[in-house]
């Protein structure tokens, strides 16, 4: 793969999983806790197979475009992230 293309893929992703995050507040305010656990654990696994499936594989040829681990920068919105539920 050439790098040009895996720091596209590695922007899609990243922007996609800001979308998730960002849709917790609003969908935590709309719904019920019990249906907010269940949402927040789906954004969960879709983060982790975006973290396994695409980031580790061109990760693998290019490891310096695999995002950091940015928690202590981000409020408690960033922690499906790290949740392998």
């Amino acid at each position: 793969m050439e790098r040009k293309l895996a720091e596209q893929i590695v922007a899609l992703v990243n922007a996609h999983v800001d979308q998730l995050i960002s849709s917790l507040e609003p969908v935590k305010a709309a719904i019920s806790a019990e249906e907010f656990a269940s949402y927040k654990r789906g954004v969960a696994r879709v983060i982790s197979a975006y973290d396994a499936e695409i980031i580790d594989r061109v990760a693998r040829e290019f490891p310096d475009l695999k995002p950091g681990d940015d928690d202590e920068e981000a409020p408690a919105a960033a922690e499906p992230r790290t949740t392998r539920n």
